[in-house]
Order: structure tokens, then sequence, then C-alpha cells
């Protein structure tokens, strides 16, 4: 009895095993990867690398002298006027106030110099009108016998002395004028050389903008030299980024394009900006490579300033395109023969293939934008040279479907 449950048992293993290799197969197909049509906004971008630049002024006393106070800090804004620091001046400004008095005292000279002038004048023309009068009344006189003739000799002797009296005058009067205007030329020479010596200790701001650097300390003295201490100043509004831009981009890039920025120092910040202007003339990228030409790009940010400074290095991406909607693909799945675009579309109740013409409206790095899909369309990625229309493939959707 044992014995026939055993051949029984060995003859069912042979005919099981006899069914699973002589059993008609399901044809699996040709196994690719696929890639899902997606709809959405496309992005070109042409990137390139660049330097935060900026007007920065460096700021310096013109004259040498000790620093009497420093009225700014690294990082502070300033306006335009704006006094950042001061030399000590006192000795200046009490030879000034001595000028002060003096060339007051020498004007009051003057004006009573005048005063006494004129006054003499007045007194001497009096007189000589009076002896004008009196000597034309004695010379009719004389005619008729009235007056002795030594009379009109006396009046005329007056005459001639009130003359040379006023003559005397007018020339002391010159005189004196040129002595004193000397005197005040002199004081007040010396009054506008200290006046620009004074307002040479006072450094002011020459436009609105954020202090960089401080290099004056309080009670420091300083020189004029090249290389001495100075205030570096970053103009508001001035900061940018120059970049070069590949000659291949050239023609995609214009003025106005929005851009994103990305420091180096700070890639989790990215800040947006725009083409400002192209540079005017190209130049050759190292020995023997292609050329590049500048590209200028502003800041549109606020808190740029306070993040980004000049020599910071930063990639560059400016948007050559948009578009709204499109429909977008992996360039992997894109096909070119001949001049003709397709794709290859699987047909998801068949699991075949079949070979769809497309019009390419623009692609960028990794993505093309097209016409002419459905957009659930499943496209075979990177398809193999031997496929045909009609192949039956095999896949796994990027989402984990079949």
């Amino acid at each position: 009895m044992k014995r026939w449950f055993w051949v029984v048992l060995v003859v069912l293993s042979l005919g099981l095993t006899l069914f699973g290799l002589l059993r008609p197969r399901t044809e699996q197909g040709l196994s690719v990867n696929v890639v899902r049509v997606e709809q959405g906004e496309f992005i070109r971008e042409v990137r390139a690398n660049g330097t935060v630049e900026a007007r920065v002024y460096t700021l310096t006393f013109p004259r040498p002298g000790r620093v009497a106070e420093v009225r700014v800090r690294e990082g502070e804004l300033v306006e335009a006027g704006q006094v950042l620091a001061l030399l000590e001046t006192t000795n200046e400004q009490a030879q000034l106030r001595s000028l002060q008095e003096t060339v007051a005292a020498l004007q009051a000279r003057a004006r009573a110099a005048e005063a006494d002038y004129q006054s003499n004048r007045t007194r001497l023309q009096n007189q000589l009108t009076e002896v004008r009068r009196n000597l034309r009344l004695s010379q009719e006189l004389l005619r008729v016998g009235g007056v002795a003739q030594g009379e009109v000799e006396r009046l005329l002797r007056q005459e001639s002395d009130l003359l040379a009296q006023l003559a005397s005058l007018n020339q002391a009067r010159a005189s004196t004028q040129r002595d004193l205007e000397a005197q005040l030329q002199a004081r007040q020479s010396e009054m506008a050389s200290l006046q620009r010596t004074v307002a040479q200790a006072t450094l002011r701001a020459p436009v609105a903008g954020t202090v960089a650097a401080v290099g004056y300390l309080a009670g420091v003295e300083t020189t004029a030299a090249a290389g001495a201490a100075s205030i570096r100043l970053i103009e508001a509004g001035s900061l940018r980024v120059q970049a070069r831009l590949a000659e291949a981009d050239v023609p995609a890039v214009r003025p106005g394009q929005p851009v994103r920025l990305e420091l180096d120092a700070a890639p989790e910040q990215p800040l947006q900006g725009k083409v400002d202007r192209l540079g005017v003339q190209a130049e050759v990228a190292g020995s023997g490579g292609s050329a590049v030409l500048p590209v200028f790009v502003r800041f549109l940010d606020k808190e740029a300033e306070a993040i980004a400074r000049p020599g910071l290095t930063v990639t560059v991406r400016i948007t050559t395109l948009r578009l709204p909607r499109a429909l977008k693909i992996p360039l992997e799945a894109l096909v070119e023969e001949q001049g003709q675009r397709f794709v290859w579309v699987v047909d998801t109740q068949s699991r075949t293939v079949r070979k769809q013409p497309i019009v390419l409206k623009a692609r960028n790095l990794t993505q093309a934008a097209v016409e002419g899909l459905a957009d659930d369309s499943i496209l075979v990625s990177l398809p193999p040279e031997t496929l045909k229309e009609g192949t039956r493939v095999s896949y796994r959707l990027p989402d984990g479907g079949r």
C-alpha cells in the first residue's frame, strides 16, 4: 500500500513539472523606462558666474590732525552730507576768533577815518565857499574903489590855502584807505585760510550709502598721506553683479529680464534682480577659450545691501523665456531624427508603443515644452534603437504604478 502511495506521488510531481514547462507563457515585452507628461510653468534660463560690485568711496581728511570724534559705525546707513568724523580745531577756532576781532577793529577804524574825512572836507568846502563869495564881492568893490587891492589879494591867498588843505585831506584819505585795505586784505586772507582748515576738519558723506569700514579712532593722530586711515562708503543703489556670459547665450539675453541671484556665501537666501545692460566688448576666457561678454545685473530686493558685499561670488540665473502653461517632457524622451521630432507613446491598455510627432516650442537644460500630446501621456525615456511601432513593452511608472 505504501509503495503505491509513493508511485502516485512521483507521477503527480512529474506531471505538474511537465505542465509548468509546456504551458503557454504570457509575453512580458521589452523592458523600458517611462515618464509622464507634465503640465505647468516652463522656464528657460541662462546661467553664469559673477561677482558683486558697487561704487565704493574711500573718504579721508585732506589734512593731518588729531581725530576729535567719529560719529558712525560699520554697517550704518548715512545720508548725503552727514558728518562722519571730526578733527580737533581748538587752536584754529581761537585764531579765527582773534582775526575776526582784528578785522572788526580795522573796519571800525576805516569807518571812523571816513567819517573824520567827510567832516573835515565839509568844513573846508564851506570855508572855501564863503571865501569865494567874499572874493567875488571884493573884486566888484575894487572896480569902483570900494576896497583896497590888498583885501582882494588876501582873499585869493585864503582860497589857495583852502584848496591846498582839501588836496592834502584827499591825499591823506587815500593813503589811510590803502593802508587799512591792505591790513584788511591780509587779515581776511588769513581768516579764509583758517576757515578752509576748519572746514577740512569735517569729513562728510558725499552720497547716501552704507558705511563699509571705519579706520579712524578718536584721539589718534592721522595723516593725509596715501594709505592712511579712511572711512569706506558704499553708495546706496549702486550694488550690482557683473557676470561673464558665454557667447552662445548672448542672443537670448536682453535688458529687463528677471534674474535669480544665488550668493555662494548665502545660497539659502536667493535674491531677485534684473538685467541692467550688456557689455559693449567681449573678451576671451582663458588661453584659446571661447569669448565671454560682461552682463550687469541690478538687485531688486531691499535686503540685498544687508546680504551682498562687494567682491562676493554669485551664481546668476537669467530667465530668458517663461511659459505660464505648457506641456513639459524630459529631454530623455525626445527623439530627433532627420529633422523630425517625435516621442514614443505607451498605450496603457495594450502595453504597446507608437511613434508620435510633436512640435517643439522651447527647451532648457532638462525639459522641453511641446505641443501634440495629451496631458496624461506616458512616454518611453531613453528609447532603445530597436523600438518599433507596436512593440510590446513592460515598465514601471515613476510613481510606483504599473
